[in-house]
């Protein structure tokens, strides 16, 4: 009996060890903390064509050694790079963030996500105001080439539904709720026929190109007419009628 009581104990003390110096995950996830310094961020104002770059501060807030595995953006016109990816706590790196500005207009919006090697992600948002540009020189370039088209021509693909094809293609420059950003807003139109010219061929401009296939885009008939004829039963707010 003694013995069964002895090895009882062991077993106990050892698994009470073992408790204590083996955290939880949801303890280690809270260990590594990068932390952007400041979070937003404007850039100011730039003409389009030309880079826009900035440098942002990240610190690893936690009590152990940071590795910051992904680099994110939000389109493929900003390329994000850090200085260095291993962080001692209380250390310090810099993001190099720069924006293309070609093809936009107006108050442009992105934002750099940090994942670290726990899964953690940490997230800086950038603003900036893209000013016209008379000497442009757009002959070799559109938004449906290079690196723009990652987000305004390889996004159509698939897409079959009017709010998918809206997200894909459109949100960006139009609004999430075709409200209006860079772009005007695509509410209250009363001819679907207009609606679907101007999809299909553009406005004559690079900012709106004709996103028909014959015109070098990525939508085919059938994704023209869906697209059309949901934009054309949006109400005020941005939903459908």
């Amino acid at each position: 009996m003694v013995v069964i009581r002895l090895g009882l104990a062991l077993m106990l003390m050892v698994a009470c060890v073992q408790t204590q110096s083996t955290p939880s995950v949801e303890q280690t996830a809270l260990d590594s903390w990068l932390v952007f310094e400041p979070e937003h961020i404007d850039m100011g104002s730039v003409k389009e064509g030309d880079e826009a770059v900035v440098f942002l501060r990240v610190r690893n807030a936690g009590d152990v050694m940071a590795n910051i595995v992904k680099v994110e953006t939000s389109c493929g016109c900003s390329v994000a790079e850090p200085e260095q990816r291993l962080l001692m706590p209380g250390g310090f790196t810099r993001i190099k963030v720069v924006v293309d500005t070609f093809a936009k207009q107006g108050e442009a919006k992105k934002w750099v996500q940090l994942t670290d090697d726990l899964g953690n992600t940490s997230k800086a948002w950038l603003k900036l105001q893209v000013q016209a540009n008379p000497h442009l020189n757009t002959d070799d370039r559109g938004i449906f080439k290079g690196k723009c088209a990652a987000c305004h021509f390889d996004t159509a693909k698939g897409k079959v539904k009017g709010p998918a094809l809206y997200g894909a293609v459109c949100s960006m420059c139009h609004g999430v709720k075709a409200e209006g950003v860079s772009g005007p807003s695509l509410r209250h139109h009363n001819d679907v026929a207009v609606l679907a010219e101007l999809i299909a061929n553009g406005t004559g401009t690079h900012h709106m190109p004709g996103f028909a296939i014959d015109q070098g885009g990525p939508l085919n008939n059938i994704q023209i007419k869906v697209l059309s004829e949901w934009l054309f039963k949006l109400d005020e707010t941005g939903q459908n009628r």
